[in-house]
């Protein structure tokens, strides 16, 4: 894939990368560098920071696995967490597992075709399909929350049973925010975590 030379060639490359952008993790962020070249009226210079970001996410895509097919019979997995910079004013009033439950059901919409078709394993630190099963009054949103999770093979896996360094690659790919605070009380906190003795 060469460079961009011009606003023309930037933009069919800035389309082919929405075309792949639920495979590449951050891509608004490293697509940064670019931003300022869209804009009316700038003349087209293609910098050091242009250079880097484009090197940076051809590397991403080149690595090993990144784009492998998924293997029939084996279980995907889902590693799941919920951060406020990507979510609309109304969603940030949410309970953390709302926030959660909101980032499962985003997956399942934009990966629909890999939930019909695989056990997926969800990773998170709360269950929240436990939180959406087990509420004995569902609101309307968690009644269109319960009917999308519930069409589909998901099982939970506490993030404290995964072993390696695979959550500390996720982790290390979605940072928490300097500015947020960390709570240890949620809201129907018996419903969102499952304890595992040994």
């Amino acid at each position: 894939m060469p460079e961009p030379h011009n606003i023309h060639e930037l933009k069919s490359l800035q389309g082919k990368l929405a075309y792949l952008r639920q495979f590449i993790s951050n891509l608004v962020g490293r697509c940064q560098p670019f931003s300022r070249l869209m804009k009316k009226g700038v003349s087209f210079e293609w910098d050091e920071s242009c250079r880097k970001a484009f090197e940076s996410i051809k590397a991403y895509l080149t690595r090993p696995l990144v784009l492998a097919a998924p293997l029939q019979g084996k279980p995907l997995i889902l590693y799941v967490a919920a951060q406020d910079r990507m979510m609309m004013p109304n969603e940030l009033n949410y309970s953390p597992i709302e926030k959660l439950c909101l980032a499962l059901i985003f997956a399942i919409q934009k990966l629909k075709h890999y939930f019909q078709a695989h056990t997926v394993h969800l990773i998170s630190r709360a269950n929240p399909i436990k939180y959406v099963m087990s509420k004995p009054i569902l609101s309307d949103q968690l009644a269109r929350w319960y009917l999308q999770i519930q069409q589909f093979a998901i099982i939970y896996v506490p993030w404290k049973a995964v072993k390696g360094k695979v959550l500390a690659y996720f982790l290390a790919d979605h940072p928490i925010p300097a500015e947020w605070e960390l709570f240890d009380e949620l809201p129907d906190e018996d419903v969102m975590v499952i304890e595992i003795l040994l």
